[in-house]
């Protein structure tokens, strides 16, 4: 009867032990970190990144429910090729970084999807626009950290981002592909 209790006990224990460590979460690996976007104007595609971001995560296969992730995106630090693009996507029209100065996607829903994917179903707010969004990404352990990956496309009309004469999805595209590589590593 006492082994039984002493199984229950580290059993608890250990399970205890896993929801603090999904609890502590993990902090971004910047250097080894990217956030890329690819959208297309005359046809023609035009790459994008974000230099700084910062994410707030908790994600673990074993225990999806537990899990969660928030990105927090500073539209400042936007880059485009030509630092005349740069300058202007950053203007009201576009992103108005002026008024807002950060994007935010949270999911607190995190799947499990056939083939061995994830998704991660949320909110992304862009432009003071708040829209629920649905991530497809990849998950895989490396060591003690783990790489989140994926892909997903937007349309920038449904956040405002592109205006007047620039509504127009014949110059410039309507979807816009979004590319991320998080490296996760656990919280210190």
């Amino acid at each position: 009867m006492k082994k039984r209790r002493l199984w229950t006990l580290a059993a608890l224990l250990g399970w205890g032990l896993a929801a603090m460590d999904i609890q502590a979460g993990q902090v971004l690996a910047p250097e080894q970190s990217s956030i890329t976007f690819v959208g297309k104007q005359m046809g023609a595609p035009a790459q994008g990144k974000f230099q700084t971001f910062a994410v707030d995560a908790a994600l673990d296969p074993a225990a999806l429910d537990q899990s969660r992730v928030k990105v927090v995106i500073d539209m400042n630090s936007v880059a485009l090729p030509a630092s005349d693009f740069t300058t202007e996507v950053k203007r009201k029209r576009w992103f108005d970084t002026a008024a807002f100065p950060e994007a935010i996607f949270e999911s607190k829903q995190l799947r499990k999807l056939d083939g061995g994917g994830y998704q991660a179903d949320g909110v992304l707010t862009l432009k003071g626009v708040s829209k629920p969004i649905s991530v497809p990404l990849t998950l895989k352990t490396e060591g003690s950290d783990l790489a989140a990956e994926g892909q997903f496309e937007i349309k920038r009309l449904d956040f405002n981002v592109g205006d007047g004469q620039w509504a127009d999805t014949d110059t410039v595209a309507n979807e816009v592909q979004i590319k991320f590589k998080l490296r996760l590593k656990p919280q210190p």
